[in-house]
């Protein structure tokens, strides 16, 4: 990992926003708030106010099921455009909504320290135990642990987009890297549910105060095998909604694959 030092200088407690110090085998502040390490590495920053539910986020189901179709490969086309668009370089990196960390791995190798967030435990167990390059948090995207003007880029991946707490923790020249589903994201897996075709996504710009400075669309189809259809269908809300039947007759399926990837630059 980074050197944690490095992180410490931006982190902040999510109870008093003191500065954060290593104390024992945790993080501790001024005031006294104490948070542990965990065993795989990463700290839970996540007050109970900031809960919606007792178990938010992504469940344990589909944080395995994640990890394991994109380790398999699908999304590595995604990946590898979004490490195109950008020069990494010496950059503090924050991945908002990080999942189990597929993408911030890659960063991370690239980056001079890189910061994964995801409200989901699930995930974040995961993700810090398959890299240890990658400083982990379980907080909210909604109320970061992270001080005013400090991160260079934020990767914000199929996640929610908290604007102005965006704008907080960017420096004054910082960008956000934004990945959204295109038209025709698993159309066929939509029709296949609902009977019916797909209607489009309407694009929706999310960050209106800052500037769009590019715009990249991938689109592209791939077979996908059987048991990783049943875990591309568990990490989505298509399971949970008619996707399991479908895999009583599943052999393999063409899907298409549509993404917009967007750098928005603050004004």
């Amino acid at each position: 990992m980074e050197s944690i030092q490095n992180i410490l200088n931006i982190l902040k407690c999510p109870n008093c926003n003191r500065d954060l110090y290593i104390k024992d085998k945790g993080l501790k502040c001024d005031s006294g708030h104490f948070f542990d390490f965990s065993k795989q590495g990463y700290i839970n920053l996540l007050l109970a106010n900031m809960k919606k539910t007792k178990d938010p986020g992504d469940d344990e189901t589909m944080a395995k099921a994640r990890n394991a179709f994109l380790e398999a490969g699908y999304f590595e086309r995604l990946r590898d455009q979004i490490s195109q668009m950008y020069d990494f370089t010496n950059k503090i990196v924050l991945d908002a909504g990080c999942g189990i960390g597929y993408y911030t791995k890659d960063i991370a190798d690239k980056a001079a320290s890189t910061i994964g967030v995801d409200i989901s435990k699930h995930a974040v167990k995961i993700a810090a135990k398959n890299d240890k390059k990658t400083f982990y948090i379980i907080s909210s995207i909604f109320n970061l642990p992270i001080k005013d003007n400090s991160i260079d880029c934020i990767l914000n991946i199929f996640a929610p987009k908290p604007q102005q707490e965006f704008q907080r923790v960017l420096k004054n020249d910082g960008v956000i890297i934004e990945v959204i589903p295109g038209e025709n994201h698993l159309k066929e897996i939509k029709t296949d549910i609902y009977k019916q075709d797909a209607k489009p996504i309407l694009e929706k710009f999310a960050f209106t105060d800052f500037d769009r400075t590019s715009s990249h669309k991938l689109t592209y189809m791939q077979n996908i095998h059987a048991n990783d259809y049943e875990n591309l269908l568990k990490m989505t809300p298509f399971w949970y909604n008619g996707g399991q039947k479908l895999l009583e007759s599943l052999k393999a399926m063409q899907v298409t694959f549509d993404f917009v990837i967007n750098i928005w630059r603050r004004k």
